[in-house]
């Protein structure tokens, strides 16, 4: 082998050595690179998924606590419902009892709202058709303490019950005006003997 040859030859053993050292750099710099990127990619990803998933809670918080409130509103409109017509139907029965009922309960009525003095006691005209003969004698002997009433011989411009007058001042002891005035109270007891659990 010439010297020339050795030459060449041990260049190319050279550049043979620098070659596969700089592969080797190369390959090792991107195993690094790629480890690298792995981990922050598995970091972003873990972020992003912890990120979804908190996303995903508060919109399934958000999500229950509206269904929750839509169904204690729609739980208070029946509610509210069924107490109003529990009341509507009391009101019914009342204005639709027998007379001899009728007539015992606004006796009652009347001994509670009485006031002192002489009143005269307004009542409709369905209810002067078929008052009992007695009824004013009832009422004035309930009374006696207080005063007394006159029945009016004229109807009064109402449905049920009775309007008491004294001199300026009226006492309205129609169905509808008690039913109106004890409203709230008749659905606090209604509501509590139905609804509580």
């Amino acid at each position: 082998m010439t010297g020339l040859e050795k030459i060449v030859e041990k260049i190319a053993a050279e550049s043979l050595e620098k070659c596969n050292s700089i592969i080797s750099d190369a390959e090792k710099k991107s195993d690094e690179l790629i480890a690298e990127n792995r981990a922050r990619a598995n970091r972003d990803s873990e972020a992003i998924v912890a990120e979804g998933r908190a996303k995903a809670k508060k919109i399934n918080l958000s999500a229950k606590a509206k269904a929750e409130s839509i169904t204690r509103t729609k739980y208070l409109e029946v509610k509210n419902a069924v107490v109003n017509d529990i009341i509507a139907a009391a009101y019914e029965k009342l204005d639709s009892m027998d007379s001899d009922s009728y007539f015992d309960f606004l006796l009652n009525l009347c001994a509670k709202n009485a006031a002192d003095g002489e009143g005269i006691m307004y009542l409709s005209e369905r209810d002067l058709d078929r008052l009992p003969e007695d009824f004013e004698e009832k009422v004035n002997s309930l009374i006696f303490e207080k005063g007394a009433l006159m029945i009016s011989k004229t109807p009064g411009k109402l449905e049920n019950g009775f309007i008491l007058v004294y001199g300026d001042m009226e006492v309205n002891c129609t169905l509808r005006a008690v039913f109106d005035e004890k409203h709230d109270l008749l659905k606090d007891l209604l509501g509590k003997a139905l609804f509580t659990e």
